[in-house]
């Protein structure tokens, strides 16, 4: 929403302001890796409070910063502070010290998220309109750093005693189990991130994990594209995109109470069928009611997708190297992100439909589906 005012003030086509966007996401991507799994060894009270603080100059330098070196490294900042570890550090913490009720937990965590997708584009362009749009880049600094920064440390009092708690708890755990050099990524609950990269259902569920932000950010990033080819109305699409985030609230409060019932396990094979549903609308049919069917499907997969994700590899890897383990997951994640609007602005530029495109994404989660459902067979008490 604020791109034509960061382009007119850079003097930046689409493209340039898009190339330096994409770049400052690839090198959050692959810093994420490295400053991620440090959650498994920072207090988390500091590693939140840093966390906090970084996204906070990151928008003091959007809002203050000139030349496109400063534009470079807020991007920068924000894709790795904001899209990558605030999230990462929420579902890292929520799956980690909530063993039981880990479901919900996880939901509750991810209501801030899909309620941001509906109030803040409204939001902002309030405070556009009133403080300019590097006003209101230095208000998220502000409010970061008053509001926010007080609120994680006063929430996380007494984690010292908490965290304790769950590192007994896993001693104890790990006593009772055998220790054998040959039994133990078999039979250890709790994996490092080595012995899961050499264990198959990493690689298979990836797979499944990867597609719902990457095919959504290619899709919804070349919109225009789709709506002139299609012939829609762009305020009925707008007004469609309210439903998608309200689905993802709506199931994101569902999702809890079903994987602290059935398990991650079970749901994560399952839970891209909506959206190949509604992607597979885009491919039949042109009618306006297609963008309904298409955000609303895809809002119960995105209301799945950031519990069900997390809590999985809680369940899957245990708990005690989730940080690397995340911090993985969570870069190759924003790497997708990254590639798609490329890729499928590329197929685009010669001559693909966006039909085809929609088709390549539903071939993609149809295949996803068998090939998690195998990978989880390789997982010790399957």
């Amino acid at each position: 929403m604020f791109g034509a005012e960061i382009r007119e003030d850079y003097s930046l086509s689409h493209g340039e302001l898009g190339l330096i966007f994409s770049l400052a996401t690839l090198a959050s991507a692959a810093c994420l890796i490295w400053v991620g799994r440090k959650m498994d060894d920072v207090d988390l009270r500091l590693y939140s409070f840093c966390v906090v603080v970084s996204l906070a100059i990151a928008c003091a330098l959007l809002a203050g910063g000139r030349g496109v070196v400063f534009l470079f490294i807020a991007f920068f900042g924000l894709r790795l502070c904001g899209q990558g570890l605030m999230g990462h550090t929420s579902q890292t913490a929520m799956a980690r010290y909530f063993d039981e009720g880990r479901g919900k937990a996880l939901s509750i965590a991810n209501l801030g998220h899909a309620a941001g997708q509906i109030f803040l584009p409204s939001l902002v362009l309030v405070m556009i309109a009133y403080s300019g749009w590097r006003g209101a880049w230095a208000w998220y600094a502000i409010v970061l750093l008053v509001v926010m920064v007080p609120a994680v440390l006063f929430l996380l009092r007494g984690h010292e005693a908490r965290h304790d708690a769950l590192m007994a708890r896993l001693d104890q755990i790990g006593a009772q189990k055998p220790t054998t050099k040959s039994e133990a990524p078999a039979t250890s609950q709790q994996w490092t991130l080595r012995e899961a990269l050499h264990h198959p259902t990493f690689y298979m569920v990836m797979v499944n994990v990867i597609a719902p932000g990457m095919l959504m950010t290619g899709l919804m990033f070349h919109q225009i594209h789709m709506i002139e080819s299609k012939s829609w109305d762009v305020t009925w699409f707008a007004a469609c995109f309210g439903a998608f985030a309200m689905m993802s609230v709506v199931t994101g409060i569902i999702s809890g109470p079903l994987i602290d019932r059935y398990s991650a396990r079970r749901l994560i094979t399952w839970y891209l069928m909506p959206m190949g549903f509604g992607i597979a609308a885009l491919v039949v049919s042109a009618h306006p009611l297609v963008v309904l069917a298409w955000f609303v499907l895809s809002g119960v997969t995105s209301g799945l997708h950031r519990s069900v994700a997390s809590a999985f590899w809680a369940e899957a890897y245990g708990v005690r190297h989730l940080g690397a383990i995340r911090s993985l997951v969570s870069g190759i994640s924003v790497f997708g992100t990254a590639v798609s609007p490329v890729l499928f602005g590329q197929m685009i530029d010669v001559g693909i439909s966006i039909e085809i495109i929609a088709a390549v994404c539903v071939i993609w989660m149809v295949a996803a589906i068998p090939v998690t459902w195998f990978g989880l067979r390789f997982l010790p008490n399957a």
